[in-house]
């Protein structure tokens, strides 16, 4: 399910398989990929056996702070480090490769990110910053003109800057923001009907939920109560006066 953070993965020991919007992305083992945000649902595998993967995952707003190619390039994709940074991910990626340990690999990553971050230079705030501070204080439920006025800038300039620094418009990504608080509340407090209750307070109606529902989950609240899904049971089989499926 996404969850609008872009994602730096090494499958170290054994590969992975992903497979999502419409086409099977295979990573084998040693290889490091960088993960665009998605607003479909994606499933990973890996073959049986033993298996060490090293993932670090981005704050929406985050790649941007290490990398200065337009995300907007990396949206649902899964693309070799080397394809971005040519020979210096070339060596990064055999750096990590000749490590012994799973800790050592994982240090490796972490000193990476922390020259990437130093080289990069880009640590002060910024109009998406700010613009995602007014999204969370909404809980996810602000109008995108109200924050272009905000910020003192045009709607369509707003888009442009979230297009380049996270990959998707700012309202596709506040509705992937909003359903993603959505499920971590219910994984936290499995509170059934306050999690009705905001789910239709974002989203208005019900017809308007079930679409984002099947969207970023790739079924219906129905189809997912059906494989024995809790959260899709709430969205299914709750209040009679309030049937979502």
């Amino acid at each position: 399910m996404p969850n609008g953070r872009a994602k730096l993965i090494v499958p170290w020991r054994n590969g992975l398989t992903a497979k999502g919007a419409g086409a099977t992305r295979p990573s084998r083992e040693g290889e490091i990929v960088l993960v665009g945000l998605w607003d479909q649902p994606s499933v990973l595998s890996s073959p049986a056996g033993h298996t060490v993967t090293i993932g670090v995952e981005f704050r929406p707003n985050g790649l941007s702070r290490f990398f200065s190619a337009s995300l907007d390039t990396l949206y649902q994709q899964i693309v070799p480090i080397e394809q971005v940074l040519g020979a210096e991910g070339t060596r990064f990626v055999r750096r990590v490769g000749a490590a012994e340990t799973a800790e050592e690999a994982v240090g490796l990553v972490q000193s990476f990110l922390c020259e990437r971050l130093m080289a990069a230079g880009r640590t002060q705030r910024t109009e998406v910053d700010e613009a995602l501070r007014l999204m969370a204080r909404s809980g996810f439920s602000a109008e995108i003109s109200g924050i272009a006025d905000r910020l003192g800038c045009s709607r369509r300039h707003l888009q442009a800057l979230f297009r380049r620094d996270i990959g998707l418009s700012p309202k596709r990504l506040q509705s992937v923001l909003a359903f993603e608080a959505i499920y971590r509340k219910f994984s936290q407090d499995k509170d059934s009907r306050l999690l009705r209750d905001e789910a239709l307070d974002i989203w208005f109606d019900q017809p308007h939920f079930i679409r984002t529902f099947r969207q970023f989950t790739g079924h219906s609240p129905g189809r997912f109560a059906d494989l024995d899904n809790e959260f899709g049971r709430i969205f299914y089989r709750g209040q009679r006066d309030r049937p979502l499926s």
